[in-house]
């Protein structure tokens, strides 16, 4: 790998020195339902796409809990662009693809802009390599990419009941058909477009097997694949509720109730906000906890287990039941103030709940941590 520069700040800074960039824009990019350039060039310039991106490429290669620490405090600011922040991170492609393939996707620029999905498409194997096909809804941040990863299950020919071979593939973002599709209610700046392939050629170099060992062998990328993305997600839904607790505790400084008292001096508002801010700070901890085994594992060259990971799994399920949870608290609390469109509430309320709808918080992987915590197997197609 040919050295790149790096970036000019700590990746634990990121979050303040683009609070300005990121508020500028954050109206403007709730209207075009996508990040504006000016929003996308700054956060690029700084660095935020290169969280988990090799040192060798100029990265800041860190653990996935600090990931985490900087995907949630960016959630505290805009949930959306915490969100495509966290769909574009993939630099830790560099650890797992070969030379010939990270001098593809590096070789314009230092921060290559990778949208993921984790929908399974299809790969059907030809001579030297595979044939793409699929229907990948909601890839954040997709018409900014300039390159998409994809899971996609092999067409091996095997019988019926045979474990697929799962393996991600890395197509340009041109070799793909997006569909203006997002019309919705929250998180609209996110862009989270439908992306659609027919039969596109892939070179067997441009795919990896999601267990895949690393090719550069050093703690960031001993994490299982998998887990290097499905959390992310889980930290920004926890920053948009922190954002939610900040503003109705402003609100409730200025805002009276009939009698002319304040609503920061009633018990009831009092309780809901330390409830809440509880709630946040277990949920958070625990995220940031199950996260940090899986770095601790990495760092002392061991495999994560089952139930490690199903912990995570369960972190991650808790974090986006919480944030839901807070969210609708806080929104209650405001009262009529949440209504208005000058007031942010209402605005968080709704990206927060559609963030919350994403199926990597969905209880469902409740199972699969108790699973794994009972020490059965874990019957799932990504652990």
């Amino acid at each position: 790998m040919n050295p790149y520069p790096q970036a000019h700040t700590r990746a634990e800074d990121l979050p303040e020195q683009l609070r300005p960039v990121i508020e500028k824009y954050r109206d403007e990019a709730d209207a075009a339902r996508r990040l504006p350039p000016p929003l996308l060039t700054g956060l690029r310039t700084a660095g935020a796409f290169r969280l988990s991106t090799p040192r060798e490429l100029g990265g800041f290669e860190l653990p996935l809990a600090s990931a985490l620490d900087v995907l949630e405090r960016l959630g505290r600011i805009d949930g959306p662009t915490a969100w495509v922040v966290w769909n574009l991170n993939f630099g830790f492609s560099a650890a797992f693809l070969d030379d010939e393939a990270v001098q593809r996707i590096w070789s314009q620029n230092p921060d290559p802009l990778i949208a993921n999905s984790g929908q399974p498409g299809r790969l059907a194997k030809t001579a030297d390599g595979y044939r793409l096909s699929g229907h990948w809804k909601i890839v954040s941040g997709v018409e900014a990419a300039e390159w998409i990863a994809l899971v996609c299950l092999v067409d091996s020919g095997e019988p019926a009941g045979e474990a697929p071979e799962v393996r991600v593939c890395w197509v340009p973002r041109a070799e793909v058909t997006v569909e203006d599709t997002w019309q919705v209610t929250g998180m609209r700046g996110t862009n989270s477009n439908t992306v659609t392939a027919d039969g596109v050629l892939v070179p067997r170099e441009m795919t990896v097997d999601l267990a895949a060992t690393p090719r550069i062998d050093r703690p960031a990328y001993r994490v299982p694949m998998v887990h290097l993305v499905y959390s992310g997600c889980a930290a920004a839904a926890l920053g948009m509720a922190q954002a939610m607790v900040d503003e109705v505790a402003d609100l409730a400084q200025t805002k009276k109730s009939p009698d002319g008292t304040p609503l920061a001096h009633q018990p009831r508002m009092q309780a809901v906000l330390g409830r809440a801010a509880a709630q946040l700070g277990a949920a958070r901890g625990h995220l940031f906890a199950m996260a940090g085994t899986l770095d601790d594992a990495a760092t002392a060259g061991r495999a994560a287990s089952n139930a490690e990971r199903g912990a995570l799994r369960g972190a991650i399920s808790h974090a986006g039941e919480t944030a839901r949870a807070v969210t609708t608290a806080m929104y209650e609390a405001a009262s009529s103030s949440a209504l208005y469109e000058p007031s942010r509430i209402g605005r968080l309320f709704r990206d927060g709940h559609a963030a919350a709808q994403h199926g990597n918080l969905s209880a469902a992987h409740y199972e699969l941590a108790g699973r794994t915590l009972l020490g059965l197997p874990p019957a799932a197609l990504f652990v």
